[in-house]
């Protein structure tokens, strides 16, 4: 039974990274470099374990034992890695050339890397040492079967690392490398011997001491840790030195979980089906169950939906799960046995297909007739998933000669000018980034111009009287789709045949003189450009004058009920008339004045009654004797036999564009079957605040209000009758910001509102267009609104720059006048200028925060701060520039830095003091003693010496030195012979 070690976080990522960076770079050296830092950002998602480093230089062998697919649409190294990232298996991305190849490595063998020039090699799911670990087990029990060794007598794989050929397995075990060309491996027990975890070393499986018989055992921490990428397994070991007399020895279990990888739903970031792990335990009693299972979530996430239940058995199922890696661990409890793993659940990103565009116009089809020779065809509605990059316009059928100009054949617009009657049929195509294409086509039919023939209108038949002798017939009401172009009066054959001199012929206007009694007819003949015609009579009658005046008659009086409020007054019934009679209505009382519609014919109607009685008079003369006329009253009568409800009508919804001094809402088409006494205007609770109303005009039919801002008003107009019945109408006004709105300018003056004068004022706008003139430019300033501000008494001019037509940027004019003037304003200015600035903060925050209107500050978004240098020692603008993160990394470093500098500093110095203070050694002077000189006797030195002579010796001239040596460095040994501090004296 092999004994697996317990596994942390860290052996997830650094066990493996080194199985397989030593199977890529076992070759040859090979210069290389990182990926993209934004590439391997997106990609950590799916790709957690991803080395951004690239191995230029090698390659994959033609006779590799793993797996490989060629991506066809990879064609650079950044889509190959992404592909190979978005494949569960694939552990390296290899780019040859154009052709990129994602391989599935098993083993380290499986997927050597070989030196190929023009390559590029990724590694992007690193392989573990756990599966060394299982190969190297399973190829010993297959030895066991093959050579018919008994199960007992098994060689056993331990999880012991060891180094090679230094004796760590001990006297039974052998150092099991786990690559080919890798000096750390496992330890291998010899046939008949077993791992002894608490021992340290291989033990005889017959001798081997039961659990219960130890006593007084140290055992020691595991030498290594290992996972591997679908089963990872740990164990339980006492601490390092404990004693374990009274606790039984825990064997250890072999858990193995497989891992899972989906994939979530295009369009859906929670994955909406259940997954399940399951946990596998091998070892212990295998007659006593497997009785606890504890599962754990590693580095869980606070905002995650996922949820998981089952957390004590066997199989947790997880659901609700959002992109990511869900690492768990779990631990399996048995008699006398426990064990550990860690396993994973990888939710990726749904693989995203690209659609071909469509194209879709609009409109898909058109009529125009001419004169209107040009045409709008939009194509802008068209989409693409990943964005259409370009438009292509093609003219299939037209008329002959008529072709598109280049200009009008891009874009998503195409404008057709100058055409002709016909049909046409245009073509729009459009790409995608990936050269997809879609297309579509609209019918655009152009129909000729219809020329109708004219119309003739010489004007109603005309009659005077003697002595009257002249009259002009007008044939100016003639009418043709395309203008007349000529007129013709002619004499007609159905009159008495009396003469007549007739001028201006051909003319809309006929002068007729010298005319007798009698009746005439003239023809009008008009004809238009295409050489149309078109006739038309007219008779004028000449008569004697009549000598009786005529007699006014306005029929009987009349009476009418309510809500009916229009009469007609009829006064055909006076007699002695004729055509040249004069006739006049006139009110003569009335609760209202009434309005007559024509008031000088012998009919018409009066509306706009209400209840009460009314008195029309008509008055009627000859034409001949104005003298002579005759009038007649009539009395009309209006009545009401039932109230109706006033009907309430605030004029309708509309819209008003900034800035406007006031806005007026007209409610006076209120109407009632009597008469509207009472109007209120009342703002409605969804309605802006802002503003206000003046003149009291919220009691009137028309409302004023002003002081309004962007947004939306809405305002309830309730009317009375004067027997309390009302009703009420809504209107929304809509105020838009104006089109310059980011060019307004604020300026903040130095002078009090109540004494600021028309004069100052218009100095100063003066004085700030000179600031602003250029060579190239001349600058007008509009005022938009002048306000003082609360608090302060201060006065806010608002005002927009113009040059010529168009208006200049806000910004610019505030960076202008903040140059030129707000610095020495008291010395160029009447009045100071306080402060400049746009009406709306335009300050974009680097693009990482918002701008705070009313303190003009960047709010910052998450994991981004101001830069204190471009604040207060650059141009000192508001900022979000700095990201958290890299100010943190690089604080770090400079930390790093400065302690290496001042730790190699110290280090220099040190070496400098130890080198001035040692001494340059004498060399030793010493000569052999001769025959007469053995006799010599060596005596201490006074005061204590260093060299005694050796009474115990064999020798009587042998004389032992007692060498007291000096501290000195570790590397400075003495020397045979010499002595700083013993002499010898005869």
């Amino acid at each position: 039974m092999s004994w697996i070690h317990r596994v942390n976080s860290h052996s997830l990522i650094g066990g493996s990274s080194v199985v397989l960076l030593a199977l890529v770079l076992a070759a040859v050296p090979c210069t290389s470099h990182s990926l993209d830092a934004l590439l391997v950002k997106a990609l950590h998602s799916t790709c957690p374990l991803l080395d951004p480093e690239v191995h230029h230089g090698r390659g994959v062998a033609e006779n590799m034992s793993g797996k490989r697919e060629v991506v066809a649409s990879a064609r650079d190294l950044s889509a190959c890695v992404s592909a190979c990232c978005s494949r569960v298996k694939c552990g390296v991305a290899v780019l040859q050339g154009e052709m990129c190849l994602a391989l599935e490595c098993h083993s380290l063998d499986a997927c050597p890397l070989v030196p190929v020039n023009g390559s590029q090699a990724v590694v992007v799911q690193p392989g573990s040492d756990a599966e060394v670990v299982q190969q190297l087990s399973t190829n010993a029990t297959h030895m066991e079967s093959k050579d018919g060794v008994r199960p007992g007598e098994a060689v056993r794989v331990t999880d012991h690392r060891c180094e090679m050929y230094q004796g760590d397995c001990g006297p039974h075990g052998v150092c099991e490398p786990l690559g080919d060309r890798r000096k750390d491996g496992l330890c291998r027990c010899e046939t008949s011997y077993q791992w002894d975890a608490a021992l340290g070393g291989c033990v005889s499986i017959s001798t081997k001491v039961p659990s219960a018989e130890r006593t007084h055992t140290t055992t020691l921490s595991p030498p290594s840790t290992f996972t591997t990428q679908n089963a990872s397994s740990a164990a339980v070991t006492p601490s390092p030195g404990k004693d374990t007399t009274s606790e039984p020895v825990v064997e250890k279990l072999l858990v193995k979980i497989n891992n899972k990888t989906v994939e979530l739903s295009e369009g859906s970031n929670i994955y909406k089906g259940e997954v399940t792990l399951s946990a596998f335990a091998i070892g212990g009693d295998s007659d006593h169950k497997y009785d606890k299972y504890e599962w754990q979530l590693l580095d869980p996430k606070s905002d995650d939906t996922g949820s998981v239940s089952d957390l004590r058995s066997q199989t947790i199922t997880l659901s609700h799960l959002s992109q990511g890696v869900y690492v768990f661990k779990v631990e399996v409890t048995a008699a006398g046995a426990h064990g550990e793993a860690v396993g994973n659940v990888t939710v990726k990103l749904a693989r995203h297909t690209n659609q071909p565009p469509k194209a879709i116009i609009a409109p898909p089809s058109q009529i125009i007739k001419l004169p209107t020779s040009a045409v709008i065809i939009d194509g802008s509605g068209s989409t693409d998933d990943d964005g259409i990059v370009s438009y292509a316009w093609e003219t299939v059928t037209a008329p002959l000669g008529y072709k598109l100009k280049d200009s009008e054949q891009a874009g998503a617009t195409l404008q057709l000018t100058d055409l002709m009657a016909g049909n046409y049929t245009i073509m729009l195509c459009v790409k995608d980034k990936e050269g997809l294409e879609g297309n579509a086509t609209t019918f655009l039919n152009v129909i000729k111009e219809t020329d109708y023939p004219p119309n003739a209108n010489a004007g109603g038949d005309q009659i005077i009287y003697l002595p009257k002798t002249e009259i002009v017939v007008c044939g100016n009401q003639s009418t043709d789709d395309h203008g007349i172009e000529e007129w013709e009066w002619t004499k007609g054959p159905k009159d008495s045949g009396k003469a007549v001199d007739m001028q201006d012929t051909r003319t809309p206007f006929l002068h007729l003189s010298n005319l007798e009694e009698g009746h005439y007819q003239f023809i009008l003949q008009v004809t238009d450009s295409l050489g149309q015609t078109s006739n038309t009579s007219v008779y004028v009658y000449v008569q004697q004058p009549s000598l009786a005046a005529p007699k006014a008659n306005a029929g009987q009086d009349m009476q009418i009920v309510l809500p009916n409020t229009t009469v007609l007054l009829d006064g055909r019934g006076s007699t002695d008339t004729s055509l040249s009679t004069h006739w006049v209505w006139t009110q003569i009382s009335g609760p209202n004045m009434a309005h007559l519609a024509y008031p000088n014919q012998s009919h018409t109607s009066a509306s706009g009654l209400t209840k009460g009685e009314y008195q029309f008079l008509l008055t009627v003369w000859a034409a001949e004797d104005a003298g002579k006329n005759t009038s007649d009253l009539l009395a009309v009568t209006v009545r009401q036999e039932h109230n109706v409800v006033p009907k309430a009508d605030a004029g309708g919804d509309f819209s008003v564009t900034l800035p406007v001094s006031a806005v007026v809402v007209d409610g006076s088409k209120s109407s009632d079957d009597v008469a509207v006494t009472r109007w209120l205007w009342e703002r409605d609770a969804t309605s802006l605040a802002a503003g206000h109303v003046i003149n009291g005009s919220d009691h009137s039919p028309v409302l004023l209000f002003t002081g309004v801002v962007a947004g939306r008003y809405v305002w309830r107009l309730t009317v009375w009758d004067d027997q309390g019945a009302s009703s009420s109408n809504t209107v929304s006004i809509i105020v838009k910001e104006g089109p310059h709105h980011l060019d307004e300018v604020r300026v903040v003056v130095g002078a009090d509102m109540g004494t600021l004068s028309t004069t100052q004022l218009t100095t100063l706008l003066q004085k700030m267009e000179l600031f602003l003139h250029t060579a190239e430019r001349v600058v007008t300033i509009q005022l938009i609104s002048l306000t003082g501000l609360p608090h302060t008494g201060k006065v806010s001019v608002t005002f927009v720059a113009h040059t010529g037509k168009a208006v200049m940027v806000g910004v610019e004019v505030v960076a202008t006048l903040r140059h030129q003037v707000i610095s020495d304003s008291s010395d160029l200015l009447d009045l100071p200028l306080l402060a400049v600035d746009t009406v709306v903060c335009q300050n974009n925050c680097s693009g990482h925060g918002e701008c705070v209107e009313a303190s003009r500050e960047c709010h910052c978004r998450t994991w981004w701060m101001e830069s204190f240098f471009r604040r207060h020692m650059g141009d000192g603008t508001q900022n979000c520039d700095w990201s958290v993160v890299y100010v943190f990394v690089i604080i770090c470093m400079l930390v790093l830095v400065l302690g290496l500098g001042t730790w190699g500093m110290a280090l220099l110095v040190s070496r400098k003091l130890v080198g001035r203070g040692r001494t340059r050694r004498k060399p030793p002077r010493y000569s052999l003693l001769s025959t007469h000189e053995e006799t010599l006797k060596l005596q201490p030195r006074p005061g204590g010496g260093l060299l005694d002579s050796a009474s115990e010796s064999n020798s009587d001239v042998e004389i032992h030195f007692d060498s007291r040596v000096m501290k000195r460095r570790q590397e400075d040994k003495a020397r045979n012979g010499y002595h700083r501090t013993a002499r010898i004296r005869t």
